[in-house]
């Protein structure tokens, strides 16, 4: 059996991620893997070469035990780019903001990105739930605006919530779910999500890839 959700997706042919640290690390392996190029910003030159260290010796060591041909591994390795430029995250379809921070630090990087991201881009927030609204109203782009988080469940499946704001659109939401659909990741909506895709084009997606978690599973 399959569950529908509600597509327009916007095509993501790089993705940028904006921090260096556990989730960053783990969202930019899984598109790596993916073959999804990856732009990962991070100001602080030391971190970023400690996380761009950590993706090579990773795949060093995949390669070590037979589990990855270096060719494979090199591709992957060449898929990455680390950088201390903000600007390089222009040519980002989506930007996934993996950093920990206050609202005004928020405020600030959102009103940076909207005059850097290129137009359509979609850009997610690590902001609480709460202040998805607000960090949206940073920029002039609203509806290109989501929250994101990403954790590990129980099951030690990684899980994506998605958290679309009042004003975000059904295509962005769409987006971000395919991405974590292409990523084979398992995917809760928060909130009440349903008119924001109502007039939207349908996908199917297996459901057994998202087990336990459905993607039409809405948290309180």
């Amino acid at each position: 059996m399959q569950n529908e959700v509600h597509d327009d997706s916007r095509t993501v042919g790089r993705v940028g991620i904006i921090g260096a640290d556990a989730m960053s690390l783990g969202i930019a392996v899984s598109l790596l893997d993916a073959d999804v190029p990856v732009t990962l910003f991070e100001p602080e030159r030391e971190s970023l070469d400690k996380v761009v260290e950590l993706v090579r010796s990773g795949y060093r060591n995949a390669a070590a035990k037979g589990e990855l041909r270096q060719a494979e591994r090199d591709r992957r390795m060449a898929l990455l780019a680390g950088t201390v430029n903000f600007h390089h995250l222009k040519d980002c379809d989506l930007i996934v903001d993996a950093e920990p921070g206050d609202r005004a630090g928020k405020e600030k990087l959102f009103r940076r990105l909207d005059q850097v991201a290129r137009f359509g881009a979609v850009l997610t927030t690590r902001a609480s739930y709460s202040g998805v609204d607000h960090i949206a109203g940073c920029t002039r782009r609203r509806g290109d605006v989501l929250g994101l988080h990403v954790s590990a469940s129980s099951e030690t499946e990684e899980i994506w919530t998605i958290a679309p704001g009042k004003e975000t659109s059904g295509d962005a939401l769409a987006t971000v779910i395919a991405l974590a659909q292409r990523l084979r990741k398992g995917v809760a909506v928060r909130g009440n999500f349903q008119g924001i895709v109502s007039n939207a084009k349908s996908v199917a997606l297996d459901a057994d890839c998202f087990a336990p978690r459905k993607i039409d599973q809405v948290l309180d």
